[in-house]
């Protein structure tokens, strides 16, 4: 068969996962209607960085004469993909939701587990790393499908979760600032303006002619009682 002559360009390889990335080009492959075992191979190679291909020279410097793309994908999943010890010490060493909701976890389960099918274990291990309340809502749950338990943790977590101190802090408004002017600072009746030293503002600008005194008043006039005094 002649060699597909469609141009794609494919994300660089995954090596922290193998599985998926050629989840996503083997997704291009078909929609581009990529079939040809050779033009397959070829569009891998060329998206190997060269860390990747160096652990591949005995493959890519001597590729089979048929079965290509099959041979490297099938040697790059083994490479690259965990073990299945490996998959189950990472899924036992997860330790509680973090900062994600249980939805993330779940996912992130998933991946871990590969190709293999989710059994009760599995559950049950993914209920242990919630919360002690979304736990005891769960506890007697019939939910089997892994998507949809997580979904039903979502819906209790984020419905219990607590407010931060902060929002539940009362909001106390500041007093508004004073502000003082000079011209209330220096206010003088208009009874006591240009009043001289010891003496009333009648007695000040009247002198003994004055009508009015208003204490504290030393005006004294030779052969009088204080005005004050009247």
């Amino acid at each position: 068969m002649a060699t597909n002559a469609v141009a794609i360009k494919l994300p660089e390889f995954w090596e922290s996962s193998a599985a998926a990335w050629f989840s996503t080009v083997e997704a291009q492959f078909e929609i581009r209607k990529i079939t040809d075992d050779k033009t397959r191979y070829y569009y891998v190679v060329a998206a190997l960085g060269s860390s990747v291909a160096s652990r591949l020279v005995g493959l890519l410097t001597d590729p089979p004469e048929e079965d290509k793309y099959a041979t490297l994908k099938a040697l790059l999943l083994k490479t690259f993909e965990l073990s299945t010890a490996e998959r189950a010490r990472r899924l036992f060493a997860i330790q509680g939701l973090g900062d994600s909701k249980p939805s993330v976890l779940m996912e992130k389960m998933l991946n871990l587990l590969g190709r293999e099918k989710p059994c009760f274990l599995f559950m049950e291990l993914f209920l242990r790393n919630m919360p002690t309340r979304v736990q005891v809502a769960l506890a007697n749950t019939t939910i089997t499908e892994p998507r949809a338990l997580a979904e039903e943790a979502d819906r209790f977590f984020l419905a219990t979760q607590r407010p931060s101190p902060d929002l539940l802090a009362p909001t106390i408004s500041a007093p508004p600032p004073v502000y003082r002017t000079a011209a209330r600072d220096n206010y003088m009746p208009p009874d006591q303006r240009g009043a001289t030293a010891g003496l009333c503002f009648y007695h000040s600008r009247f002198g003994t002619k004055a009508k009015q005194c208003r204490s504290p008043c030393n005006f004294n006039p030779a052969g009088n009682g204080k005005a004050g005094a009247r």
